[in-house]
C-alpha cells in the first residue's frame, strides 16, 4: 500500500516533519529523505517505511551521542549508559560507538588525559581517587596507570603541599597534633600517599595556638566545675585537654595560670 506525502516541515537538527495524507505523521533526518529519494516521489510503501525508520533510528542515536560528546568529553561507559537510558538499542548503539570511534569522537586516550588534567587543575582529588574515579568510568586500568604515571611527581608533590598548606593557614581552633591528624587523614581520603602526606608535614614548623588553649582550658574548666573540685579538677581538665591534642608542657602552664587565679 503506497502512503502519499502531502509536506515536509523544516525542524531543527536538520529534521523535516513529514505529513502524509492519511493524517499520519513521522520526522526524518535530511539524510535519509534524500537516501530515500522521498523529496522526489512523495510517497512510500508501509514495508518500505519500516525500512526507513528503522535506519532513521539509527541515525538518530549517531546524532545523539555526538551532541552528548559535544557538551564534553565522555567515557565510552557513560555514553552507551545515556543512549541506553534514551531506549536505543544495542545494535543502534554499537554503530553509533563504532562511527564515533572512526570519527576520533571517542577517544579513550585522549579522554584519559583531558580528564587528569582537570581533575588536577579544578579539584583536590589525589591519584588514587582520580583512578578510582576513571575505573568507575569502565577506562581499562592498565590504561589509567599507565596515564597517571605520565604525570610528573613534581605535579602531585605541588599539588599535595597547596593542599596541606591551606588547612594549615586555616586552623584557629585545632591542636597541632589534632590539626596533623585531620590533614592525614583528609588527603589519604582524597588519594594521595600517606608517605608523602607526612614527609610534607615534617617540613612544617607549627605550634600550638595559644590563646586558643587558654579559651579553651578556661570553657573546660568552667564546665567540669560542676561535677569535680580540687586536684580531680584539674586532673579532668588536663586529661581532656591531652585528648585534644594539645602539648602537655603548655597544658600545665595554662592550668597553673587556672590554679593561680582561683
Amino acid at each position: 500500500m503506497k502512503m502519499n506525502i502531502k509536506n515536509f516541515i523544516k525542524l531543527k537538527d536538520n529534521r523535516y516533519k513529514i505529513n502524509f495524507d492519511d493524517k499520519n505523521s513521522i520526522i526524518l533526518y535530511d539524510d535519509i529523505i534524500l537516501k530515500y529519494n522521498l523529496l522526489i516521489t512523495k510517497k512510500t510503501s508501509q514495508i518500505e517505511l519500516k525500512k526507513i525508520m528503522a535506519e532513521n533510528n539509527k541515525l538518530e542515536c549517531y546524532y545523539k551521542a555526538l551532541k552528548y560528546l559535544s557538551y564534553k568529553n565522555r567515557s565510552k561507559k557513560e555514553l552507551i549508559n545515556y543512549l541506553k537510558k534514551n531506549l536505543y538499542s544495542e545494535e543502534d548503539i554499537n554503530e553509533a560507538l563504532k562511527k564515533l570511534e572512526e570519527g576520533n569522537y571517542l577517544n579513550e586516550n585522549t579522554y584519559l588525559k583531558s580528564y587528569i588534567n582537570d581533575q588536577i587543575n579544578l579539584t583536590y582529588n589525589g591519584p588514587k581517587k582520580i583512578k578510582t574515579k576513571l575505573i568507575d568510568l569502565g577506562l581499562k586500568e592498565e590504561l589509567i596507570n599507565q596515564a597517571i604515571k605520565e604525570v610528573p611527581e613534581k605535579v602531585w608533590y605541588e599539588k599535595l603541599t597547596k593542599i596541606i598548606t591551606k588547612k594549615i593557614k586555616s586552623n584557629s581552633r585545632d591542636s597541632i597534633k589534632k590539626l596533623q591528624e585531620k590533614i592525614l587523614y583528609h588527603c589519604l581520603n582524597e588519594g594521595f600517599k600517606k608517605e608523602e602526606i607526612l614527609e610534607i608535614l615534617s617540613q612544617y614548623e607549627m605550634s600550638d595556638n595559644i590563646v586558643f588553649l587558654e579559651k579553651e582550658a578556661h570553657k573546660l574548666s568552667i564546665k567540669l566545675a560542676r561535677k569535680y573540685q580540687d586536684k580531680e579538677l584539674f586532673y579532668q581538665l588536663k586529661i581532656r585537654l591531652l585528648r585534644k591534642g594539645f602539648n602537655a608542657l603548655d597544658i600545665d602552664n595554662i592550668i597553673d595560670k587556672i590554679k593561680k587565679a582561683s
